[in-house]
């Protein structure tokens, strides 16, 4: 076999006659050429698919990195409004407190009866010149600590406070409960306490407790605070109140036109408790007062001055 090549150029045309062997090697020469640019085609593409690879991982640690810090803004961002929640707690707390406070004091002044010179429930009135004054900012830490002493403060101030309202309230309650005074508003007393002439037979008798005269129908008030414990018809006494005062103290109203009432009520000092008669053993409209400690009649005579 034989392949003939004509090439033309300047100096003329030329036949290239190729032999097998030729052929041979031109064609196998063909083939690795053919073969190389495939190769290095391969290898080419091979290596910019390479490097798109690593710029993909490089794109999902970016992604994995920014995931990473996008979690903790979140934890920074919750344990910030933790902060501020407890921060607003507190503050809702000493608020209570100072409610509280204010409460009480009002309470305290009205019942010792005194000017709230101390404005209980406003804001304190402060102020002065303002100054330029440098000072580094507080940290949450300072505010925190701030607000730890401001509180301990106040629960201190309020028990001491309450501890005063309760001693001037039992004070009140003491004094509310202490005898004195008479049992009529008006009127006179018309036979005291001790041995005097009987009004029925005259004969010298022993009369334990005073009689006050008044209209008929006029008011008969408690002379203490106090629970009613009986309230009845009794004998010599017409209708006849008892009201307890506590250690061991009671009075005693007789004679009464009407009984305004009724066994277990409270009575306050002063209430009216009944109307002025002449029930039971009576020569005309009076009350006749006892007072009893531990069950054994006293004069009454003392606690009218009291």
């Amino acid at each position: 076999m034989r392949i003939t090549i004509i090439k033309s150029d300047q100096k003329g045309i030329k036949a290239v006659e190729l032999g097998r062997q030729k052929l041979i090697v031109t064609c196998v020469l063909s083939v690795i050429s053919v073969l190389g640019i495939i190769a290095a085609t391969f290898y080419s593409t091979k290596w910019a698919l390479q490097q798109d690879l690593v710029s993909e991982s490089a794109i999902q640690k970016w992604q994995i990195e920014l995931s990473q810090q996008k979690q903790e803004l979140e934890r920074a961002k919750r344990l910030s409004e933790d902060k501020v929640q407890a921060l607003s707690s507190r503050l809702a707390s000493m608020q209570a407190h100072i409610l509280r406070l204010d409460a009480a004091g009002s309470r305290l002044a009205e019942e010792a009866g005194i000017k709230d010179e101390f404005g209980f429930g406003e804001a304190p009135a402060i102020g002065g010149p303002s100054e330029d004054v440098t000072a580094d900012k507080a940290t949450y830490n300072d505010v925190a600590s701030s607000l730890d002493s401001i509180q301990s403060s106040i629960e201190a101030k309020e028990q001491q406070l309450f501890a005063l309202e309760s001693l001037l309230l039992d004070k009140n309650i003491s004094a509310e409960q202490q005898i004195s005074g008479r049992p009529v508003n008006s009127g006179w007393l018309s036979s005291p306490y001790g041995y005097r002439a009987d009004p029925f037979t005259g004969k010298r008798a022993w009369h334990a407790g005073i009689d006050f005269s008044a209209l008929a129908g006029s008011d008969v008030v408690a002379t203490a605070a106090g629970v009613v414990t009986t309230v009845e018809r009794k004998a010599g006494y017409g209708i006849f109140i008892e009201i307890s005062h506590g250690d061991g103290y009671t009075t005693r109203y007789g004679h009464n036109k009407a009984a305004l009432v009724k066994k277990g009520d409270l009575v306050q000092k002063g209430e009216l408790i009944a109307k002025v008669g002449s029930t039971g053993r009576s020569t005309g409209p009076h009350v006749h007062y006892e007072i009893t400690k531990n069950g054994k009649r006293v004069n009454p005579w003392r606690y009218l001055k009291q």
